[in-house]
């Protein structure tokens, strides 16, 4: 299995979909498997997200060995290393996600959640935890680039077994840049979302 893994709105579909027909796979994404197979516990309204049963999700993962799975939540692949080929994490700039995710007309704290992850690498951390395990994890910046180019540099550098890290937003934006995001995520987290 190869695991497509990113914060919401980096282009872990894009991605996905392109690897997996590069590479002649089928592709899914743990939330399809889990409406589909009703691995939740509940729904929780103010995030409007599924709650899932880690333990049934876990189990049924194992039977998508040949498959490109989408995901932004990787602890849950520790369990089933030894299933995965390698890990791509999708990276976009916090700015062009801020954007991205505003279009998309999400609740202002839920956009403020996942900007913030992405600024500090919340999933990108995740990450390195399995290439401690001897997977073979690359970051790729989604930003700009088509998703076809992506998904083939993911692949050319899987095939290497090269592992690579870590995008720093904290250190690429510029103070202005930066400035402003944190201005905006501050607004966000207290529930405005004022485009």
């Amino acid at each position: 299995m190869i695991v497509v893994a990113g914060t919401p709105g980096t282009g872990k579909s894009l991605l996905g979909v392109n690897l997996s027909r590069m590479l002649k796979r089928k592709f899914t994404t743990i939330s399809w498997i889990v409406l589909e197979k009703g691995l939740w516990l509940h729904y929780d309204a103010a995030r409007r997200s599924f709650v899932i049963d880690d333990r049934a999700i876990i189990e049924t993962l194992r039977k998508y060995t040949d498959y490109v799975v989408e995901t932004h939540w990787l602890e849950l692949f520790e369990s089933i290393a030894d299933s995965i080929e390698g890990v791509i994490v999708t990276r976009c700039n916090p700015v062009i996600l801020l954007e991205r995710l505003e279009r998309r007309g999400w609740p202002a704290r839920k956009i403020a959640e996942n900007v913030e992850a992405e600024l500090t690498g919340v999933i990108a951390g995740e990450a390195r935890a399995l290439a401690e395990k001897g997977i073979p994890v690359v970051e790729i910046d989604t930003t700009r680039g088509k998703p076809s180019s992506n998904a083939a540099l993911a692949i050319d550098m899987l095939r290497k077994g090269e592992s690579n890290c870590c995008i720093d937003w904290l250190a690429i934006l510029d103070e202005k840049k930066l400035e402003f995001l944190l201005e905006r995520l501050a607004r966000l987290s207290s529930g405005v979302n004022t485009t």
